[in-house]
C-alpha cells in the first residue's frame, strides 16, 4: 500500500451509483477515482494500481467478474483486493467472485456503515500483509548476504582460516560444516551452545552422538536432499539448546560444497532462530483475524433486526474469524443480582450451564473477572486463566474447554452496564495492546447497537420507504420504470447465459382515457390496481410485472424454451391468459366496467441486446397491435421498425420542407354554368428530392398525425392569398378566387381568425376573394366554437363553402344556423350520376336545398358532358372536375386561361367543356 491516503478505484456502469460511492468514499478522506466500464477500469488500474477496488458486476462490454480475472492475471495488479458491489446477491454470484479472486462482496443496496467498514478492514489487511513481506523479504536478504559471506570465506579457507574463524564466531546464526557421511568438520560458537560442546568435542562426530536417532536421521535427509538437489535447500527445525535449555524454531539453509574440481566436500548448514519472526507473522494473523471479526461485528450491527440476533453473530464472528476459542454474551437481570447468558459460540459453550453467576455480594462469581468488569465498568484482562487469582473456581472448566486467556468487556446502553461481552482464547497472552484496542471498538459497536437500536429500526423503516418510492410504483406496488430498467438488463444476462429465450410484453389498456374522463382518476386508480393484481396472478415467481406510467404495463418472462418457435408458443399462451384476465368484468364501486389491453410482445436471447433496444421493439409491436385493431397481442417483426422508422423518415422530409419551401400548389378550375372559369381551388402538392412530386393523400395523414398540418395549412392560406393579390394586377385574373381547404386542427387554433385577418390586411386583399372550404365533420364537432368563427370571418368578407356534402350526418338545423356561402356536392354522387336513381335523387335535392337556403352549389368530379346537362338541368352553380381542366401548377394554369381568353374575348376567361 502506498503511503499518504489509500487509493481507491470505483467500477460501475450507472452514473448515479458512480457517483454516489465515490462522493462516500471522498468523504473519510480517500482518494477515489472512477470508472464507467471495464475498459476504462483496466486502463485506470494498470497504469495506476489502486489499494483497493470496488467493482460492480453487471456491465456492459466487460462485465466486473472478467475484470478482476484480468486485474489477477496482471503482475501489476495481482496483489491488489477487489471488493465486488452489485445487485446480484445468489451464492452462485458471490462463489464465482471468490474463485477469481475477490476478497469480499457487498450486495446493492448497501449499507453506508458496512461498506466503509469493510473497505476499512481490507485496507488495513492490505497493509499488513505489505509490511510482512516487507519483514520477509528483509530478512531474507539478511540471510543470503550471510550465506554469501560464508561462501566467500570458505573459497579462500586454507588462506584466511584465521579470518574465518573470527567470522564464524561473529556471526549470530549456528554455523556448521559436514563431510559427505555426516561426520562434523568445523563449527561455529553458535552452534558449540545447541549441543553443549565445544567445536574440538564435536568435529568427527555426526549427530547420532548429540540426539536422538529420529532426530538425527531427520537432519541427514535434510543434508542428503541439499547434496542431490545441487543447490540451497530450505527447511525448518525446532531446535534445543543444551546449554540453556531454549528451544525455537530455526530457518535452516544446507548448501553442497564442492572443491574447484567439483568434488562434493561436504554439506554447510546455517540455521538462523526465526521464533520471533514467527511470533510476529502469528500476532498480524491474530490481528488480521480479529479485523475480520470486527468487520463481521459491524455488519451485523447493520443487518440485524434484534439484540439477540446481534450477540449470536457477534459471538460467532469472535470464533469463526476472530480466532477466539469461544464467546458469550451476559445481559444482566433481576434488578442487576445476576448475569444471564443470552448468547454464546465455540467450544465449551456448555460449560456455561455448570456457572452460577449470581452477582451477590457473598458469592464466588461476584469476585470473578467478568463481575470486576460488570462493577468496576472497565474491561478486565485475564492473560493467563490456569494462575489469574480471580478465576481459581473456574479453572477445571477451562481445563476442559482448552481457555488459557480470557477477556470480559463490559456493555452499555444509556450510559449504564447492561451486560458483558466474555472471549477466551487458547493461548496464554493473546490479548496485547493491538488485539485490546480491536476487541474495546467492538465492544465500542455493540453498545452503539444498542443505544441506537430502535433508531436503527426507525431509520431502516424509512430507508425501506425511500426505497420502495424509488423503485416501486407508489400506486400498485409494481416495479417502477427505474427497477423495471435493472431487471430487464438482469433479465438478458441471465436468459443469455442460460441459453434460454425471454420475453417481454408491452401491455396498454385499451380506451383508459374514456374513464378517467368519464368516472373520474379514482376509478382509474382502481381499475390499474385491480390489473396489477391480475396481471401478477398470470406469471410464476421468478418473472416480474412492473408499471412503466400510466396505464402501461411491463412483464418479463424468465427461463423459455431454447427454441424461438416454442419460446413464442409459450408467450403467446401466458399472453392470452393475460388478455383474458383483463378481459373479465370489473366491480368498480357500484358498477361493472368492461376493459381490454393491446400488447406489443418481443423476445430476446442474445448478452448484446440492450434494454432501449427490447423496450423500442415491443413498443413498436403495441403500436402494430392497437392498429390491428386492439384487444390483441402482436409479436415484434423488424419489418414494422423499418415502417415507422420510413415513418419517421418521411415526417422529418416534411418538416424539411417546411423550412425550405418544398411545398407547390396546384390549381383546378371552378366554372359557372356557362363553362366561365370564375375562380380555382388550391391543391398542395410536395415536391420530395428524391420521390418527386407527391400527391396529397402520401403525406397529409402524417402531417395530421403529427400536428405538421397546422404550419402547411397556414402556409397554403398565406400563398394563395399571396397569389390573388398577384391577380389583382392582371386582366382577366383579378376578378378570381380561390377556395382554401381548412383541416380541423388549424381551425380549432385560437388564434385562427385573427391569422386570417393579418394575412388579408398583410396583402392588401379582397377577403371575399378568399373562400375557406370546411367540411361536415370539423363543422359539427365544435358547432359553437364554428359558428363563432364563421362569423367573425364572413364580417370581415371571408366567403365559407361547406367541402363533400352529403357524405357524413349533416344537420340541417344547424346548416341553417351557418354562415356558409357554398355547398359543394361530393363527387361520389356525381360518378354515380346514370348508374344509380338515388344519386340523382340526392343531388336534386342538395341542390333544391341550397337554392332554398340562398347557397350556392358547386359539384365536383364532373368528367363528363352527360353529368354536366344533368346538373345544369337541375339549377346547379358550379362546376369542378376533369371535364373542365386538371389540378394544373401556376405556370400551366394561368396559360390555360390566357389561352381560353384569346380564343373567347367576348365571354372573358372559359375553359372549354370539350376536354
Amino acid at each position: 500500500m502506498t503511503s499518504g491516503k489509500p487509493k481507491i478505484l470505483v467500477v460501475d456502469d450507472t452514473p448515479a451509483s458512480l457517483k454516489l460511492l465515490s462522493e462516500l468514499l471522498r468523504a473519510e478522506d480517500y482518494e477515489v477515482r472512477s470508472a464507467i466500464d471495464g475498459e476504462l477500469a483496466l486502463e485506470s488500474a494498470i497504469d495506476n494500481p489502486p489499494d483497493l477496488v470496488l467493482l460492480d458486476i453487471m456491465m456492459p462490454g466487460i462485465d466486473g467478474f472478467e475484470v478482476c480475472r484480468r486485474l489477477k492475471a496482471h503482475p501489476a495488479t495481482r496483489q491488489v483486493p477487489v471488493i465486488f458491489v452489485s445487485t446480484l446477491s445468489d451464492t452462485e454470484e458471490k462463489v464465482q467472485g471468490f474463485q477469481l479472486g475477490a476478497v469480499d462482496y457487498v450486495s446493492k443496496p448497501y449499507q453506508r456503515e458496512e461498506l466503509l467498514a469493510r473497505v476499512r478492514t481490507h485496507l488495513e489487511i492490505e497493509r499488513l500483509r505489505n509490511r510482512l513481506e516487507e519483514a520477509v523479504a528483509e530478512r531474507s536478504s539478511q540471510l543470503r548476504q550471510s550465506e554469501q559471506k560464508l561462501r566467500t570465506t570458505l573459497d579462500d579457507y586454507v588462506s584466511a582460516h584465521t579470518h574465518l574463524r573470527t567470522l564464524l564466531d561473529t556471526i549470530p546464526d549456528l554455523v556448521w560444516l559436514k563431510d559427505p557421511n555426516g561426520v562434523y568438520l568445523a563449527c561455529n560458537r553458535q552452534f558449540e551452545r545447541l549441543y553443549g560442546a565445544r567445536e574440538a568435542e564435536i568435529v568427527g562426530k555426526t549427530d547420532r552422538d548429540f540426539v536422538s536417532v529420529e532426530l538425527a536421521d531427520f537432519f541427514r535427509q535434510n543434508d542428503l536432499k541439499a547434496v542431490q538437489a545441487g543447490k540451497v535447500c530450505a527447511n525448518e527445525e525446532w531446535l534445543e539448546f543444551a546449554d540453556n535449555g531454549y528451544r525455537g524454531l530455526f530457518e535452516t539453509l544446507k548448501t553442497p560444497v564442492r572443491d574447484n574440481s567439483g568434488n562434493l566436500i561436504g554439506v554447510l548448514g546455517i540455521a538462523r532462530d526465526i521464533s520471533e519472526r514467527r511470533a510476529a507473522q502469528a500476532k498480524i494473523q491474530r490481528h488480521m483475524q480479529l479485523y475480520a471479526a470486527l468487520s463481521r461485528c459491524n455488519k451485523a450491527i447493520v443487518q440485524c433486526s434484534s439484540e439477540a440476533d446481534l450477540f449470536l453473530r457477534v459471538c460467532q464472528a469472535a470464533v469463526e474469524f476472530g480466532g477466539m476459542k469461544m464467546a458469550w454474551v451476559g445481559l444482566l437481570a433481576g434488578a442487576g443480582r445476576v448475569l444471564r447468558p443470552c448468547a454464546s459460540f465455540g467450544e465449551g459453550a456448555e460449560e456455561l450451564q455448570t456457572i452460577d453467576m449470581a452477582l451477590a455480594a457473598g458469592s464466588a462469581f461476584s469476585r470473578s473477572p467478568t463481575s470486576v468488569a460488570i462493577r468496576e465498568r472497565r474491561p478486565y484482562w485475564c492473560q493467563d486463566f490456569q494462575n489469574d487469582p480471580l478465576t481459581l473456581p473456574w479453572r477445571p472448566q477451562a481445563l476442559r474447554a482448552g481457555w488459557q486467556a480470557s477477556a470480559s468487556l463490559p456493555l452499555h446502553q444509556d450510559g449504564a452496564v447492561v451486560g458483558v461481552f466474555v472471549l477466551y482464547a487458547d493461548e496464554v497472552n493473546a490479548f496485547d495492546s493491538d488485539a485490546r484496542d480491536l476487541l474495546l471498538e467492538m465492544a465500542t459497536d455493540i453498545d452503539i447497537a444498542l443505544d441506537n437500536f430502535s433508531r436503527s429500526r426507525a431509520q431502516k423503516q424509512a430507508e425501506a420507504e425511500i426505497e420502495r418510492l424509488a423503485f416501486y410504483d407508489p400506486l400498485t406496488g409494481l416495479p417502477n420504470r427505474r427497477l423495471l430498467y435493472d431487471r430487464l438488463h438482469q433479465a438478458i444476462v441471465a436468459n443469455a447465459r442460460a441459453a434460454s429465450h425471454g420475453a417481454a410484453l408491452f401491455i396498454d389498456l385499451d380506451n383508459f382515457k374514456a374513464l378517467n374522463d368519464t368516472k373520474g382518476h379514482n376509478q382509474g386508480d382502481l381499475l390499474l390496481v385491480e390489473v396489477a393484481r391480475r396481471l401478477e396472478a398470470c406469471v410464476r415467481e421468478g418473472d416480474t410485472v412492473a408499471r412503466l406510467g400510466g396505464d402501461e404495463f411491463v412483464v418479463i418472462l424468465n427461463g423459455l424454451h431454447g427454441d424461438a418457435a416454442q419460446a413464442s408458443a409459450q408467450t403467446k399462451m401466458v399472453g392470452g391468459k393475460i388478455l383474458a384476465a383483463i378481459g373479465r368484468p370489473y366491480p368498480l364501486q357500484g358498477y361493472e366496467y368492461h376493459c381490454s389491453a393491446s400488447m406489443g410482445i418481443g423476445l430476446f436471447r442474445q448478452p448484446d441486446t440492450t434494454v432501449e433496444e427490447l423496450l423500442k421493439c415491443i413498443d413498436t409491436a403495441l403500436y402494430q397491435a392497437k392498429r390491428s385493431g386492439r384487444n390483441g397481442m402482436q409479436f415484434y417483426d423488424p419489418a414494422m421498425q423499418l415502417a415507422l422508422e420510413a415513418k419517421a423518415a418521411l415526417e422529418g422530409d416534411l418538416r424539411r420542407a417546411l423550412e425550405e419551401n418544398g411545398f407547390v400548389l396546384y390549381y383546378q378550375p371552378q366554372v359557372d354554368q356557362g363553362g366561365r372559369t370564375i375562380g380555382a381551388e388550391v391543391l398542395i402538392r410536395w415536391r420530395h428530392p428524391q420521390r418527386g412530386l407527391v400527391p396529397p393523400a402520401e403525406f397529409i395523414p402524417l402531417a395530421e398525425e403529427t400536428g405538421l398540418i397546422v404550419p402547411i395549412g397556414d402556409w397554403v392560406v398565406e400563398t394563395a392569398c399571396s397569389q390573388l393579390k398577384l391577380w389583382e394586377s392582371q386582366p382577366g385574373l383579378d376578378s378570381l378566387q380561390l377556395a382554401v381547404n381548412v383541416s380541423a386542427p388549424q381551425f380549432r387554433q385560437a388564434d385562427f381568425v385573427d391569422q386570417v385577418r393579418r394575412c388579408l390586411e398583410r396583402h392588401g386583399l379582397c377577403p371575399s376573394r378568399l373562400k375557406l372550404e370546411l367540411t361536415e365533420s370539423l363543422v359539427l364537432d365544435d358547432i359553437d366554437d364554428t359558428i363563432l368563427k364563421m362569423q367573425q370571418l364572413r364580417e370581415s368578407g371571408v366567403r365559407f363553402s361547406m367541402d363533400d356534402f352529403g357524405t357524413g350526418y349533416s344537420s340541417l338545423y344547424y346548416l341553417t344556423k351557418l354562415p356558409f356561402d357554398q355547398l359543394k356536392i361530393d363527387r361520389s354522387f356525381v360518378h354515380n350520376l346514370g348508374v344509380t336513381q338515388n344519386d340523382a335523387v340526392i343531388i336534386q335535392t342538395i341542390i333544391g336545398m341550397a337554392d332554398n337556403l340562398g347557397i350556392e352549389s358547386l359539384a365536383e368530379g364532373v368528367e363528363s358532358e352527360e353529368q354536366f346537362a344533368f346538373l345544369q338541368a337541375h339549377g346547379c352553380n358550379f362546376y369542378q372536375g376533369f371535364l373542365f381542366g386538371r389540378p394544373l401548377p401556376l405556370e400551366q394554369f394561368q396559360a390555360r386561361l390566357e389561352a381560353v381568353a384569346a380564343k373567347r374575348p367576348d365571354d372573358g376567361i372559359h375553359a372549354a367543356t370539350a376536354q
